[in-house]
């Protein structure tokens, strides 16, 4: 699922009377910095997988079984390519591969507990993880202005249940998306996008998710997460080129803007 926005028609008069404004990206990541290892559960490869995200990003797991095949101990980076093809592709190349116009490129981060349960039936008891970005400063945002965009593939099962959402200088976590597993379709919750619809299965496994944040005002540092839980033999979320972005700039105690005004950014 991909949110549009309608460029807006301005009077040429008006323009010139004023400056060319655009959304500023104040946060991006695609994975492609991540230092990649040879495989150790997996099939052999020389530079296919991680555990360590790149600088700042944090991985945390619960898992009641820890002897599952490690490449997919909770939230791991792993070129994509390779993960096709260890995992026996079951449509993880709609994702990965470019001839079936995939979306990922490259390194991408992966939640998989159908691979992770490939040993010792290791998913069974349930598998829990979280993925967060490094803080993202609000310095430049204005309050109810944060867009969040990443590529993601989602292919539901069982009681397999995920979420976006943020936090704002350590305090409560704001919900941002909720994909809630119906079987083999998927219930698609984004309340501050007016959004909750069913989605059959393989209908979200290659997307771009643009989604809305609402950023308080006054906040300093925001964080993100990817939560999958309640996942036991299922199937799998993996994500790439994620952007943060703000259609509003801070202002100070006088109404004057805080910052200049970001270069004008071409988006896809």
């Amino acid at each position: 699922m991909a949110m549009t926005r309608m460029a807006l028609c301005v009077p040429l008069l008006l323009l010139m009377a004023a400056p060319l404004i655009a959304d500023e990206v104040i946060f991006e990541e695609d994975f492609e910095s991540v230092v990649l290892g040879p495989n150790v559960d997996e099939a052999v490869g020389a530079k296919i997988w991680s555990a360590e995200g790149p600088e700042g990003w944090v991985v945390e797991f619960d898992l009641a079984n820890e002897d599952g095949v490690t490449e997919w101990k909770g939230w791991t980076f792993a070129n994509g390519e390779w993960w096709k093809v260890v995992a026996g592709d079951q449509d993880r190349r709609l994702f990965t591969d470019p001839a079936a116009d995939g979306l990922a490129i490259g390194t991408v981060a992966v939640a998989d507990p159908d691979e992770y349960d490939d040993a010792n039936g290791a998913a069974g008891p349930g598998y829990f993880t979280w993925l967060f970005t490094p803080p993202i400063s609000m310095s430049n945002a204005g309050a109810d202005s944060i867009t969040l965009q990443f590529d993601s593939s989602w292919r539901p099962e069982d009681t397999q249940n995920a979420r976006v959402y943020a936090t704002f200088d350590g305090g409560n976590e704001v919900d941002v998306l909720t994909l809630r597993s119906l079987g083999n379709q998927t219930e698609f919750i984004a309340k501050n996008d007016k959004i909750d619809e069913v989605f059959n299965d393989l209908e979200n496994v290659n997307e771009t998710l643009v989604l809305t944040i609402d950023n308080p005002r006054g906040a300093k540092e925001m964080t993100v997460v990817w939560e999958m839980t309640d996942a036991t033999n299922d199937w799998w979320w993996a994500i790439d080129n994620i952007e943060v972005s703000t259609s509003a700039f801070a202002v100070d105690a006088d109404g004057k803007v805080a910052s200049t005004w970001g270069e004008l950014k071409s988006r896809r």
